[in-house]
């Protein structure tokens, strides 16, 4: 919450700052006067940013919150039916993928099926920028050979299979570049 109100704060001085040099060209004002001008928008702006916050975070809470119950009421899966679900050829981060899964949404690896939808199911479109961060992330980093930036969409990826492809595609770019 402190950080909440910080970043709130800071994000008001820019109007402050601005409706005050505004007021500066209003002629016959007193400075109280210049200092409530400047002070209005910037307590507007204030608590917009806080109810914003509260409002996407409350949103992405209940999104997790479902996710996670969905999540605990599947059965369980062994990672021998997992992988044998279809033939995949870098099981290795396809285990890593799911641990990943099963990390982000705080359920066991076993709750974690291989036909799992990403949109419908587990919600990544609503939950972009943390999914890449805590999954897919640290997906492509460990198998990075030198530590470069990527571009990275979750956009119409549907099943785990997909991202795997996915995260294939940027480690190849990320390979000719280095060969380049």
């Amino acid at each position: 919450m402190r950080y909440l109100l910080i970043f709130s704060g800071l994000l008001a001085v820019v109007p402050f700052v601005i409706g005050f040099v505004v007021s500066l060209f209003i002629p016959d004002v007193t400075w109280i006067e210049r200092l409530g001008m400047a002070a209005l928008p910037a307590g507007c702006t204030f608590f917009a940013a806080i109810l914003l916050f509260s409002r996407d975070s409350a949103r992405n809470s209940a999104t997790m919150r479902d996710v996670r119950d969905d999540l605990l009421d599947c059965p369980d899966t062994t990672d021998e039916q997992f992988l044998s679900a279809r033939p995949c050829e870098d099981t290795s981060l396809l285990l890593e993928l799911r641990e990943a899964i099963a990390k982000f949404f705080d359920v066991p690896v076993c709750k974690v099926a291989r036909d799992v939808d990403l949109i419908s199911d587990l919600c990544v479109d609503q939950l972009e920028p943390t999914f890449q961060f805590a999954v897919v992330r640290p997906s492509i980093t460990s198998r990075q050979k030198e530590p470069q930036s990527f571009g990275f969409s979750t956009t119409n990826l549907h099943s785990i299979d997909e991202l795997v492809q996915a995260i294939h595609e940027v480690l190849d770019r990320g390979d000719e570049m280095i060969q380049s």
